[in-house]
Order: C-alpha cells, then sequence, then structure tokens
C-alpha cells in the first residue's frame, strides 16, 4: 500500500511538472510574441519620428554651440535631463488623453504639423535673410537662457514625436503603447543628446588624435577637427528640411494624399510642408501687420 500510494503521489507530481512546464512554455511564447511585436512597433515609430529627431539635433547643437567650450557639457547634460522629463509627462497626458478621447490625438498631430511648418518656414525665410545680409543682429545669450530655451523647445519636438509613436501604434493594447513611447523615449534621447555631445567635442577629439600621433591618425585627427565647423554649420539647412519633411508626411497622411515612389513621396512631403510653413508665416505676418495699423 505503501509503495502504490508513493509511485500514485509521483504520477501526480509528475502531471503537475508536465503542467507547469506547459503553462511556462505557453507564457514564455506570448512574452516573445509581445516582446516582438512591441520592437516593431517601436520600429515603426522610430522611422516616422526620424524627421523630428534630426530637427531635435540640429536645434540642440545651436543651442549648445554658443555656450562657452568648458560648459558645453554640463550645459547639455541640463537639457537632456529637461528632455527627459518633459517626455515622461508628455507621455503619461497622451496615454490619458488618448485613452479618454482617441480624437484629440489626430487633433494634436494636425497642430503639431502646422507648428513644425511655420517654424520652418520662419527657418526658412531667416536662412535667405541671412545669405542676403538682412539678418538683424542677436543679443547675446546666457548659459541658463540657452538651456530654458532649449528645454522649452524641446517640449514641442518631443510631443510630436511622442504623437507620431502613439499614432503609429495603432489599435495596439495598453501596455504596448507605454512601452512603445518609453524605448522611443529613450533611445531618441539618448541618441540625439549623445549625438551632440560628439558633435560639439569632435574638434577637440580631432585635436588631441592629430597631437597624439603622425600619418595616419594626424590626417584623421585634423580632418575631425576640421568638420566639426562644417557639420554644425550644415545641421541647421538639414534639421529644417526634416522639419518640412515630418509636417508634409503628417498633413499628406491627414488628407489620404498617396504617392508611388519614396522619393516621389519624400519630394512632396518637403513640397507640401514648405507651401504650408510659407503660407502660416505669411499670414502671421499679415496679421501682425493689421493689428499694428489699429
Amino acid at each position: 500500500m505503501a509503495t502504490s500510494a508513493f509511485f500514485a503521489l509521483l504520477r501526480d507530481v509528475s502531471k503537475l511538472a508536465a503542467t507547469a512546464a506547459d503553462d511556462l512554455a505557453a507564457q514564455s511564447a506570448k512574452l516573445t510574441a509581445a516582446a516582438d511585436d512591441i520592437a516593431a512597433l517601436t520600429g515603426k515609430a522610430a522611422v516616422k519620428t526620424a524627421g523630428v529627431a534630426g530637427d531635435d539635433l540640429a536645434v540642440g547643437a545651436g543651442q549648445v554651440a554658443g555656450v562657452s567650450p568648458n560648459r558645453e557639457l554640463p550645459a547639455l547634460w541640463r537639457i537632456t535631463k529637461g528632455s527627459a522629463l518633459n517626455k515622461v509627462w508628455l507621455a503619461a497626458l497622451l496615454l490619458v488623453v488618448g485613452y479618454f478621447l482617441p480624437m484629440a490625438i489626430t487633433v494634436a498631430l494636425a497642430l503639431g504639423a502646422l507648428y513644425l511648418a511655420f517654424e520652418g518656414g520662419e527657418g526658412l525665410l531667416e536662412y535667405f535673410h541671412e545669405e542676403s545680409g538682412e539678418a538683424a543682429e542677436e543679443v547675446p545669450m546666457t548659459e541658463d537662457e540657452k538651456v530654458r530655451g532649449a528645454i522649452k523647445t524641446d517640449i514641442v519636438l518631443s510631443f510630436e514625436m511622442l504623437v507620431i509613436s502613439l499614432a503609429a501604434t495603432g489599435d495596439a493594447p495598453l501596455g504596448y503603447k507605454i512601452a512603445v513611447l518609453a524605448l522611443v523615449g529613450v533611445v531618441m534621447t539618448i541618441g540625439v543628446y549623445g549625438l551632440i555631445g560628439l558633435i560639439i567635442r569632435l574638434d577637440d577629439m580631432g585635436l588631441a588624435l592629430a597631437r597624439s600621433g603622425e600619418g595616419f591618425r594626424r590626417r584623421l585627427g585634423l580632418a575631425m577637427a576640421n568638420a566639426a565647423p562644417v557639420v554644425l554649420k550644415v545641421l541647421g539647412p538639414v534639421g529644417m528640411v526634416a522639419m518640412f519633411a515630418v509636417a508634409g508626411g503628417i498633413l499628406g497622411h491627414l488628407v489620404h494624399l498617396e504617392v508611388g515612389h519614396w522619393a516621389l513621396a519624400l519630394l512632396a512631403d518637403i513640397g507640401i510642408g514648405i507651401a504650408v510653413g510659407l503660407l502660416l508665416v505669411g499670414l502671421h505676418h499679415l496679421w501682425a501687420k493689421l493689428r499694428g495699423q489699429h
């Protein structure tokens, strides 16, 4: 009797172990599938927000570039922390609003696109004024003013980045949306401001490399040092084009504009962004002039 009871107990334990193993395998499969889905959604969101990230890179580098060289990295760290905090409260706000009022996300997307187009239009006019020598002389800003200005600008760019990411998740479960927003926020913050740190220190790294050796290392170091101001100068126009592309892409998507080839679609997005941006800037200046007459 004792032997039979022992084998019965052993059989029950084996069944429980097999059931537990099956459950564990099923849970593992679910987690793997969820991780794959989140990774796919995050990749999709990252591609769609690349233009905003490019603009964020250009704006951030421009803000830090005027700071004293020995204060560039501390100022950049302050901006990075401010950007991370912006993304936390903006993501929470978007999730709450999106849950109770999904249509608000589409409205926010459209308003963000119009704002990006307007900013791009202003930047384009300023660029041509600078080229023609008509630019107004700017008053130098302190480090604190630059940091505060960069963090305020980041609110708009982070908001647009998170709205685009949230829209890219579609009808995914809430947990997926939270994970995607968190991953996009972390990757974009570290990626953008880490790259800005490399850019603003590119000349110092190049000079250090040039002094540490001869031949190829010296030539590479000098090339890096000479490339730094060129990179900073190019970032502005690149960021402006990215801004137009993002704005035009969002507006075109909202009106269901379909263009065949991706290159033509990109040109169409940029063209729409420029047209809308210049129109908004023109209306803004006209409104300001009319208000001034009264």
